[in-house]
């Protein structure tokens, strides 16, 4: 094993609940285990193994690094699909690196390592792992869950939102950094005023949604503004950046002409693909927020 590697899998060690980092080790170099031994249950991607992958790497077997395996149990956090190439190659044992740590840390690191490199999880994996993850580090920040399942903070926040009668709430939150933050309490909603009985009651649009289609409405401006900007224009990454938003602003109409013309067979595919774009695009919104807060 490189340094390099060795190095990624000691930096994505999952905290404990107290935020110390959780213990790990990693064997010796040319360290092998009888596949016998071996579990491979559990794993975050809820969809099995793809077949034409594990047939893709075992053409390429030879040059591919260890598999990760938790101790404890000997049940595989990262690399089913390398350890299925190698029974199809007809071997009988394979190269490990060891994790200690208990099963929810364990739970962690596997998904930290299938979202960092091989095969990419999708969406409803990383989401699924998200709400896991919250009910065994329910003081978790959204950031950090986010950090170990490749969602934005946002969509973490949201699956905890989702699952709050799983979820123990409390008044802190654990920080990629280990430092606990207090949380500030939400003020209760208040009541929704009571309509006459003899009148017809209005109907309100709330704060948020005249926000939201005011912005929309601006967005042409918004665009034309940017094409403008020479900081945009003049720059490689700028012009990047202007394709793309060009590419991806059209109106809810043209959306739904596509839509509607994509192949039935394809639709699967393809909503898939779009929900990861969309994933993210708001991952890229998430860091410019925190560039400008």
């Amino acid at each position: 094993m490189n340094q390099l590697t060795e190095s990624r899998l000691l930096s994505a060690v999952p905290a404990q609940r107290t935020g110390q980092p959780a213990p790990t080790r990693v064997a010796e170099e040319g360290t092998r285990v009888a596949i016998a031994a071996l579990a491979y249950d559990r794993s975050p991607r809820r969809a099995g193994l793809d077949d034409g992958h594990v047939r893709a790497l075992a053409e390429v077997l030879p040059a591919l690094p260890p598999i990760l395996v938790h101790r404890q149990t000997m049940r595989v956090l990262d690399g089913v699909h390398r350890l299925r190439a190698a029974q199809l190659r007809g071997a009988t044992d394979i190269a490990v690196l060891f994790f200690d740590g208990d099963e929810a840390a364990a739970f962690v690191q596997s998904v930290r390592a299938n979202v960092e490199h091989g095969l990419p999880l999708t969406l409803a994996d990383r989401t699924a792992a998200a709400a896991r993850i919250l009910r065994s580090f329910p003081e978790w920040s959204d950031r950090r869950v986010a950090a170990a399942t490749g969602l934005s903070p946002k969509t973490a926040g949201a699956v905890r939102a989702r699952s709050s009668a799983e979820i123990p709430q409390s008044t802190g939150r654990v920080g990629r950094d280990g430092r606990t933050r207090r949380v500030p309490a939400r003020p209760a909603p208040a009541p929704e005023p009571v309509a006459p009985a003899a009148e017809e009651r209005p109907v309100r649009v709330r704060g948020a949604q005249r926000a939201a289609d005011a912005g929309t409405a601006n967005r042409p401006l918004d665009l034309q503004r940017l094409r403008r900007d020479p900081s945009l224009r003049f720059s490689e990454c700028g012009r990047a950046l202007l394709r793309l938003l060009d590419l991806h602003s059209i109106t809810p109409a043209t959306w739904k002409r596509i839509a509607d013309n994509t192949p039935a067979h394809c639709a699967t595919a393809v909503a898939d693909i779009a929900r990861d774009c969309a994933e993210a695009w708001a991952q890229f919104a998430d860091h410019l927020d925190e560039r400008t807060a």
